[in-house]
């Protein structure tokens, strides 16, 4: 499996390339004194925002090394934190657009949930939903289980997968 490191410099690299190799473009990159590798002296041609042409192939060399080793390097965890998030994740995602789904199904009363595309959103939630449709009166005679599991399942994955949720900054940050 690829690390996010090894992603990131392959999508570095092909940008860089495409750009390259793009005749007339305007594409500019921080110049060398700017960054970690000091030993490449800026040419003549920086613009008045002190920038270089992407042409330059020495610079963009130096700026992919500069990147590289100034992306944020992730600590050390638990080795269950990592697991845990790769499932939580894909279920999570699931079974808040199954809701969605439950929600929109509820729209259609006559509609036989046990056929085909329907049994797909039915088989899995029903027993979420029976869990909690005594708690939850109906709304205007409308059953809002799948709205609040919904809102359950979208709390869950901001608080622990967001982008400051709690296994997030585990992973990022050690903490």
């Amino acid at each position: 499996m690829l690390s996010s490191k090894s992603i990131a410099q392959v999508l570095l690299s092909v940008a860089l390339v495409a750009v390259v190799s793009l005749p007339g473009c305007a594409a500019f990159v921080p110049p060398a004194s700017t960054l970690a590798s000091s030993a490449a002296a800026a040419p003549a041609a920086a613009t008045s925002m002190n920038l270089l042409p992407v042409a330059d192939v020495t610079t963009i060399g130096s700026s992919v090394d500069a990147l590289q080793s100034a992306s944020l390097l992730l600590s050390e965890t638990e080795p269950w934190v990592q697991p845990l998030a790769n499932v939580l994740g894909p279920f999570l995602n699931i079974f808040s657009f199954a809701m969605l789904c439950r929600v929109v199904i509820s729209w259609y009363p006559t509609s036989n949930l046990n056929e085909f595309p329907f049994a797909l959103a039915v088989w899995p939630t029903e027993p979420l939903l029976r869990l909690i449709r005594g708690a939850v009166p109906p709304a205007f005679g409308v059953d809002i289980t799948p709205i609040v599991w919904l809102g359950v399942f979208t709390f869950f994955n901001e608080i622990l997968l967001g982008q400051q949720g709690l296994l997030t900054m585990k992973i990022k940050y050690g903490i």
